[in-house]
Parts: C-alpha cells; sequence; structure tokens
C-alpha cells in the first residue's frame, strides 16, 4: 500500500513501473498467508499505518530502505526455518526484492522534479476529499476481508506456486523479455515452432552469457529471470507439501 500510494501520488511519472512492484508484493503475500494457513495458523490482516506521502526524492528514497528491510528480514528467518520447502520459498521472495531494490534506485537516479499536485477548480479538498477517503478505506476492508476468506475458505491442498501463479510469471517474462527486445529495435515473434528447440533455463543461460560481455546492463534482469525458472523446477506441484491429517510439511 505504500508503494500504491507513492505511485498515485508523488511518484507518478513512475506510476506503471511502481504498481508492477507492487503486484510482485500482492503475490508474495498471497503465498505467505497460504504457508501460515497450512502450517495450522491465520494470517495476520492488520494493515500497517501507511505513512504521509512525502516529496518524490524522499519517497523513493523510502522504498529502497522497505526493500532492504524486506530483504534483511526475509534472510533472518530463512536462517531460521527449518523446513526447506518455507526456505525455497522464502528464497524465491527474495529475488524479487532484490531487484525491486534495484529498480527502486533507477528510479531514483533517473528522477526529475514534477509538479504532481493538483490545483484550482482540480484539487480535491474539503468534503469531497473526505467522501473519496471513507471509500477508499472501505475498498481496503472489503478487500482485505475477501483475502481473508480466500486464505482459509478455498486454501489449496498445495501450497506455493500453484497454475496461475506460474502463467502469471511467465506472462511477466514474456512482457520483460519482448519490452527488452522492441527496446533495442527488434520485433517479437510469438511462433510456437520456434518455441521446441531449446529449454527455456538453456535459453535464458545463453542469453546471459551474450548480455556479460555485450549489455551488462541486461545482467541482473536475466539473472532474476533465471532464478524464478530454476525455483519453478524445485516447487513443481505434485512435489509441494499438502495440509491437512496427511501433512508433511511444518517447521521442525
Amino acid at each position: 500500500m505504500h508503494y500504491l500510494t507513492h505511485a498515485w501520488t508523488v511518484v507518478r511519472q513512475f506510476g506503471p513501473v511502481i504498481e508492477a512492484i507492487s503486484r510482485d508484493e500482492m503475490r508474495h503475500f498471497k503465498w505467505l498467508a497460504h504457508t501460515i494457513v497450512a502450517l495450522g495458523g491465520v494470517p495476520d490482516m492488520t494493515p500497517r499505518e501507511t505513512l504521509t506521502a512525502f516529496s518524490g526524492l524522499e519517497a523513493l528514497n523510502y522504498d529502497i530502505d522497505a526493500e532492504e528491510e524486506a530483504i534483511s528480514q526475509y534472510l533472518a528467518h530463512q536462517r531460521v526455518i527449518a523446513d526447506e520447502r518455507v526456505q525455497g520459498l522464502i528464497g524465491r521472495i527474495v529475488v524479487d526484492e532484490r531487484d525491486h531494490r534495484r529498480q527502486f534506485i533507477h528510479l531514483r537516479e533517473t528522477w526529475k522534479d514534477a509538479d504532481c499536485e493538483a490545483s484550482g477548480e482540480d484539487a480535491l479538498t474539503g468534503e469531497r476529499a473526505e467522501r473519496f477517503q471513507i471509500l477508499v478505506a472501505k475498498e481496503y476492508q472489503e478487500i482485505l476481508r475477501h483475502l481473508l476468506d480466500s486464505f482459509l475458505t478455498t486454501h489449496l491442498r498445495h501450497v506455493g506456486l500453484n497454475a496461475e501463479d506460474r502463467a502469471i510469471d511467465e506472462m511477466k517474462h514474456l512482457s520483460l523479455v519482448a519490452e527488452t527486445m522492441a527496446d533495442l529495435g527488434g520485433r517479437p515473434r510469438f511462433s510456437l515452432k520456434e518455441a521446441d528447440r531449446e529449454d527455456e533455463l538453456s535459453l535464458y543461460r545463453d542469453l546471459r552469457g551474450w548480455a556479460e560481455s555485450e549489455m551488462k546492463s541486461l545482467v541482473p534482469l536475466i539473472d532474476r529471470l533465471i532464478a524464478h525458472e530454476e525455483y519453478q523446477l524445485v516447487s513443481a506441484p505434485d512435489t509441494g507439501w499438502t495440509v491437512g491429517s496427511t501433512a508433511k510439511g511444518g517447521l521442525r
């Protein structure tokens, strides 16, 4: 919610990038909540108070600090949790958080002051602002209520990356690769025949070898995609842990 608030207000010029990062965080939220339920707990849905959006540069500094804190906390949890499947999930999340930190640092480096404040008749103040605020608070409350219901009543027997999450991952990968290709002057093609030539992970590793010598700026992105693919190999649904009386998971 911090990131969305910043994307909608003081750093609107980077809105799409920050909203994409927020979607990653929402997926982490879902995975962790299902893991808590799988281990016999109930997710705490109490939201932290969202800090007031300051200047754009201060917001980006806050976002970088938030990623640093998250990475440190995840790694601390990983060191004390014995269950290898939970460790793997945390490692998968840390991959994203490190890339988020990289993206926020890049945004800070390209930051330019911009007038993001409404003025005159367009300014939202007084009673109109309060009406919107009530709607925002209500919508957020309903989102949390529905999420908790989904975690507890429709919890899957397989915890972690399910088919929906895998498809979303692949859509993100496609977007990142196609956009990068277009930025470099190429035109993406979507022929399924071309996809049969090699396995996905080998293609990414070959691409990384090229980027290492020809375009180092792409290496962090490719490393993130490789880490995603490697995690998928070790977290296939048929090897995931289950919940209930036959559960094999849990903390040891």
